[in-house]
């Protein structure tokens, strides 16, 4: 097997893996960062927010969890690629369109998705914050705007990181059905690796290792984040 291994790397398909590989960042990093940002948004509107909009919220929520992710993915893919393209004629983006169109639906499916698990991992964490330190704050003295940045966020980030890092995890394997939509990211050259050499069981070998090195290097980032940022605050968890 490490034969055939090397010979796929020789064959210039390691170089291929790692674009994929790339791309697979690419997408998980600016999707979990646009869920992240709907999830922070959802748990303040469920927490604090009108009625209505809190109803809108957990309709969000469901429906998205209840829905497979890939078959978010084709929705928004089909739902889009008609309009994206009369759009791309018209301005004479061909090229882009072909090539980032893909990216594009990734990113949002993703944002979408871990937005949608992240609402209740960000509510929960605004519910671990002591009430206490937020009267106190307020006693004495604190704006809105102080009170935010010095005693809710910083609080809230740290007992939403354990939820985060699942959430990440699982924004990372959902890349991989992007794949299906012509999103060459790391399954995607894999399974062109393995129609290309005829050697299925090495490429998907490699890709999963990459996966691992990537799930493995993001968890020892999470923890650090969890001993670095947690100081201070293990009185408080």
């Amino acid at each position: 097997m490490l034969d055939t291994i090397l010979a796929v790397l020789r064959d210039g398909w390691g170089w291929t893996l790692l674009r994929g590989t790339a791309m697979t960042l690419l997408i998980s990093v600016l999707g979990m960062a646009l869920g992240i940002v709907i999830g922070i948004l959802g748990a303040s509107v469920k927490t604090s927010g009108p009625r209505l909009l809190s109803l809108l919220v957990s309709l969000y929520t469901t429906l998205v969890r209840s829905i497979p992710e890939l078959l978010i993915i084709y929705l928004l893919f089909f739902g889009s690629v008609q309009a994206a393209a009369d759009l791309a004629d018209a301005l004479r983006w061909q090229d882009a369109m072909t090539s980032w169109f893909p990216a594009l639906v990734g990113i949002l499916a993703i944002g979408l998705i871990s937005g949608s698990y992240g609402v209740e991992v960000f509510r929960g964490a605004l519910k671990a914050i002591p009430a206490g330190q937020i009267e106190a704050a307020r006693a004495i003295g604190m704006s809105a705007r102080q009170r935010l940045f010095r005693v809710v966020l910083p609080q809230m980030f740290w007992y939403a990181l354990p939820g985060t890092n699942n959430v990440w995890q699982t924004a990372l394997k959902d890349t991989a059905l992007i794949s299906l939509v012509g999103l060459v990211e790391i399954m995607r050259a894999a399974v062109l690796g393995a129609a290309a050499t005829r050697e299925p069981l090495a490429l998907y070998l490699m890709a999963g290792a990459l996966y691992f090195a990537i799930g493995a290097a993001s968890q020892g980032v999470f923890v650090l984040a969890e001993r670095r940022y947690g100081r201070g605050m293990m009185g408080h968890a």
